[in-house]
């Protein structure tokens, strides 16, 4: 089973292909405000370099945010038309989700600007202790202040606080799971939570 990953929620722009749930390769960075010009030649040069033809590609695994506006939508797109064209599944993630700790219950971030950001909480093994939301800075900080015990990941530095480094390949991978299989990718959309 050949995997396709995408994610461009939020700073960072992640390409990477699995074969039989081990990593073959991953072009991973911080391309903030660049991931629409820089997704589509990255999936191209990943590909080449590991002599794949896009067409025995056997399933796709995206973020589907919440995130960057912009950001969520690029990896979605780039998703739904492989999915489409190749008639192949398509597994849709939290952007959040991807961000635990594989080995504790995680309090998993993103900056949502204007002094909120998106929160979620999970346990090592992918199961959701709090569903994805916004909350206000304040109140994320009250929360991690009441469990101290939590990893806190994500780019936290907005906060004042130090980035904890997740597995955002592995987690998708490790996530994916028959509940979060798109059942018509055409209705395949993109989790913003803010209005």
């Amino acid at each position: 089973m050949l995997s396709l990953l995408l994610d461009s929620a939020n700073k960072e722009l992640l390409v990477a292909l699995y074969k039989d749930d081990k990593k073959i390769d991953e072009i991973r960075y911080e391309a903030w405000q660049r991931q629409s010009e820089l997704m589509i030649p990255e999936l191209d040069k990943i590909l080449k370099r590991n002599e794949i033809d896009p067409k025995t590609i056997d399933e796709i695994v995206v973020t589907q945010g919440p995130g960057s506006y912009t950001g969520v939508r690029i990896a979605l797109t780039i998703a739904k038309i492989y999915a489409l064209s190749l008639n192949i599944p398509c597994y849709a993630i939290s952007s959040l989700g991807v961000l635990k700790d594989e080995n504790k219950t995680s309090i998993c971030l993103i900056n949502a600007r204007s002094n909120r950001s998106y929160f979620g909480v999970y346990e090592a093994n992918g199961n959701v202790l709090i569903e994805d939301k916004v909350l206000p800075n304040k109140e994320v900080l009250d929360y991690i202040e009441e469990h101290k015990d939590f990893a806190i990941c994500g780019d936290v530095t907005y906060l004042g606080l130090e980035n904890q480094e997740s597995d955002i390949a592995k987690n998708m991978m490790s996530l994916k799971n028959e509940s979060n299989k798109v059942q018509n990718i055409l209705t395949l959309k993109a989790v913003y939570l803010k209005d």
